[in-house]
């Protein structure tokens, strides 16, 4: 009689234990960059992880290309579910089969946004916004359009990005406010030269874009990214953001499934990620835009949003294969002195 009991206790213990187990919480692993980033990628992930009883954790990318090289480096058997990075490292990434194809009829949510922004490998969650800046204070004039960076008046005053700035952002913006694009760079190329006269700095990085324009080092960044800038602005501010008309070139944060065993949960998250609360939510910290039409950018960058329409979509497998050869042109026909 006692081994009966002891049997049967051992059996509700192990019935209790796979009850405990399927009831648990199924795991998703968030890559995502440091900082207000990360801070962005747990609000979103934690209110996912709420609703849908799912053990959220978080992973940290040192910047974009090392985090697609930590997936190369273990796509024999991927821990990382969701990759947040841009759309250009997430073209590459797909190039090398490191991402699980989006499969949208099993995502009927991912039908509220633009299909544009739905890509066969990642989704596109927010644009961060590029335009020219400018110190009221320090500029001989005010700026309006791309042509006014080649104004003699700017002779000494003018910063301006370094080639590989922004994953070639800055090559691409001036092909493209010069009627041009990433397959016809000439007009770009012409109006860099065109310009030349005038820079007196270059910059790699945003952190150091705002730098020489607080420091007072020139009155003008080519081209700057608004998430940085718009603290700096508003009514009394001597700073100005210009996006001049044309099309806008935007960095798009995306995100990609990279685990196929567990596609199934992933597909929920970008699904969840496509709604407008989501995206107002994860723009509402990083102020950008969101790509979802039904979501609100924040406050400080409400006038900025342009219109679907005038956002370019570059093709960066053209831009990656190429930019290292734009690069070293640059350095020989523009930094060069």
């Amino acid at each position: 009689m006692h081994m009966i009991r002891t049997i049967s206790s051992l059996l509700a213990t192990m019935i209790i234990a796979a009850i405990s187990i399927s009831a648990s919480a199924e795991t998703l692993v968030i890559q995502t960059w440091s900082g207000v980033w990360e801070t962005g990628a747990r609000a979103v992930g934690d209110a996912f992880a709420k609703k849908y009883n799912v053990d959220v954790k978080y992973e940290l990318q040192t910047n974009t290309r090392l985090g697609i090289a930590k997936l190369r480096a273990q796509a024999a058997n991927p821990t990382i579910d969701i990759a947040f990075s841009t759309n250009d490292a997430l073209e590459q990434a797909a190039s090398e089969n490191l991402l699980v194809p989006i499969d949208v009829k099993a995502a009927p949510g991912l039908a509220a946004l633009p299909t544009k922004f739905v890509h066969k490998n990642y989704l596109e969650v927010m644009n961060i916004l590029f335009g020219l800046v400018y110190r009221k204070d320090t500029s001989p004039f005010e700026l309006t359009k791309w042509g006014d960076l080649a104004d003699p008046r700017l002779k000494g005053k003018l910063g301006v990005p370094t080639a590989q700035f922004a994953g070639g952002r800055w090559l691409i913006m001036a092909a493209l406010a010069n009627g041009g694009n990433e397959n016809n760079m000439d007009p770009g190329m012409a109006f860099l030269k065109k310009i030349k006269p005038n820079i007196l700095s270059f910059y790699s990085t945003d952190g150091e874009s705002v730098k020489v324009v607080q420091s007072g080092e020139v009155a003008v960044a080519g081209l700057g990214i608004l998430s940085d800038f718009a603290k700096l602005l508003g009514p009394g501010s001597q700073y100005r953001f210009v996006i001049p008309d044309g099309p806008v070139l935007t960095s798009v944060v995306s995100v990609g499934m990279a685990n196929p065993k567990n596609a199934a949960v992933s597909l929920k998250f970008v699904e969840f990620l496509a709604q407008p609360e989501a995206q107002t939510a994860y723009c509402g910290i990083i102020n950008c835009t969101p790509v979802n039409p039904n979501a609100s950018p924040p406050d400080a960058i409400k006038d900025f949003r342009p219109a679907p329409e005038r956002i370019y979509a570059a093709d960066f497998a053209v831009i990656n294969k190429k930019l290292p050869e734009w690069d070293e042109w640059y350095k020989k026909e523009i930094q060069a002195r």
